[in-house]
């Protein structure tokens, strides 16, 4: 039982995580950023160039960028790192043929779920590992999470649909891992290739 407690509340945390890292807005640049400066800041002014190009209403041409994955990571632990509750220390992000994954080391202060008792079995640093399957065409994208592991423990997939109607739909109604989703600022089409995703927007 007690692993049981331990897995659901990483698994939950990681997930609210995952849905901060898609709906945040660029913030201001992390003091304690450990990773490059330059690559965070090459991704940020192509989702400027996107968000430009999204809201040009008499724009006909469609255009193409690539992002990489030492820019994903960047981007996350420079301007989106203050806006998860639990502190990453690290986050790696694997992209292959339509997948995507990712590799977080993060750590849990005592408090993080408002469960005395889940707080005291989640709190410290623990890995967690998330993957999944990302298409995304026609202005339509579907992530099919396939895998979640915390300290290499896989977590059920009906223990995350539990959480996240417990836990991610009362913040974020929108959110459903089942369901596609607009892709934002006019994009077209993400085709997830190794080490790289390309955009049409």
């Amino acid at each position: 039982m007690k692993k049981v407690a331990i897995i659901a509340g990483l698994a939950l945390i990681g997930l609210a995580a995952i849905v901060v890292f898609r709906s945040s807005p660029v913030g201001s640049v992390s003091a304690g950023a450990q990773t490059s400066q330059r690559a965070a800041a090459s991704l940020d002014a192509k989702v400027k160039t996107l968000k430009k190009a999204g809201a040009d209403k008499n724009r006909r041409e469609r255009s193409k960028m690539e992002i990489s994955e030492a820019e994903l990571e960047s981007y996350v632990m420079v301007y989106l790192r203050k806006d998860i509750p639990v502190d990453i220390e690290s986050v790696r992000v694997g992209l292959t043929p339509g997948m995507i994954a990712a590799d977080t080391k993060l750590t849990l202060p005592p408090g993080t779920t408002g469960n005395p008792l889940v707080d005291a079995l989640v709190s410290g640093t623990h890995s967690l590992q998330v993957g999944g399957k990302f298409t995304a065409a026609k202005g339509e994208g579907k992530f099919d999470l396939q895998s979640v592991t915390v300290d290499g423990i896989p977590v059920p997939n009906i223990l995350i649909d539990s959480l996240i109607r417990k836990y991610a739909k009362p913040k974020y109604p929108d959110v459903d891992l089942k369901k596609p989703f607009d892709l934002p600022w006019g994009i077209q089409a993400i085709d997830v290739g190794q080490g790289k995703a390309t955009v049409t927007y």
